[in-house]
């Protein structure tokens, strides 16, 4: 770990603007990474992981610096997660749409697609995104962030730990969805923290079981989909809302089940 917990903090700002400037024209010629997932993905991965970064870290950064900073991050976030949501419909509509006539909702999500792509580009074509990488080339800090890193980073670490297992202790297979979703963004930001601050063995296991949240919010969100989209073919709108709700109830018990999890 470097030294100061600015030499962290600053390692992973120049790791979002690195992952973003590799990202963009990739996402401009339609291409998938070199890791065969899609550019907007990875994108948006590092986006969510650095506003992660930002709110825990709070403290230890310029107030007006992260206020910036926070800002550009979520509009970039809101353009890549409406292109991200409609890349992930897509392919679960592929897959839960199995022997299904699905076509009517395919050119819904492509319609839906090529407009998130268009709000995308044309964001990547303003002077937000040179903003945004000029500020995460040259992060500010306050005066604590130059002290030892072993000395600030641990307590908001354990912090974002403690919120996490709390939630995930009062956690029930019946529990209300906006409950589940706000343990899956608790578990990405303990995650981040712990990751951040060395502790790469821990941030995995979380990681496992974070993959459980996440396939419980992509079902979620499917779901709700196919609802507004049922004027289509109600029928099938059916089908395909009982299958999605179906694998929702199957995360959730596979997430309560995982030996691993934190707090519980």
């Amino acid at each position: 770990m470097p030294r100061s917990a600015a030499a962290v903090l600053r390692r992973a700002a120049d790791g979002c603007a690195d992952g973003l400037l590799a990202a963009e024209p990739l996402i401009r010629a339609n291409t998938l990474s070199p890791d065969g997932d899609t550019p907007v993905h990875d994108a948006r991965v590092a986006v969510r992981r650095l506003r992660s970064v930002v709110r825990t870290f709070t403290r230890t950064l310029d107030e007006a610096w992260s206020r910036r900073v926070r800002a550009n991050l979520k509009w970039l976030a809101d353009l890549l997660g409406a292109a991200r949501d409609a890349e992930v419909l897509r392919a679960r509509l592929r897959a839960t749409g199995d022997r299904l006539d699905v076509a009517a909702f395919d050119e819904a999500l492509r319609a839906r697609a090529e407009a998130a792509r268009t709000d995308l580009l044309a964001g990547l074509d303003s002077a937000r995104l040179p903003l945004l990488v000029a500020l995460l080339r040259e992060p500010e800090f306050r005066g604590r962030a130059h002290r030892p890193a072993k000395k600030v980073l641990p307590r908001p670490v354990r912090q974002q730990v403690r919120r996490y297992e709390t939630a995930v202790a009062d956690l029930t297979r019946d529990s209300p969805i906006e409950q589940w979703h706000r343990v899956r963004i608790l578990a990405k930001r303990a995650r981040y923290a712990l990751d951040i601050a060395g502790h790469g063995r821990r941030a995995k296991e979380l990681a496992k079981v974070q993959s459980l949240l996440g396939e419980h919010q992509d079902a979620v969100v499917a779901a709700r989909a196919w609802r507004e989209l049922a004027p289509a073919d109600p029928r099938t709108a059916s089908r395909l809302v009982e299958r999605e709700l179906a694998a929702a109830q199957r995360a959730r018990e596979a997430f309560l089940a995982a030996p691993s999890i934190p707090g519980r």
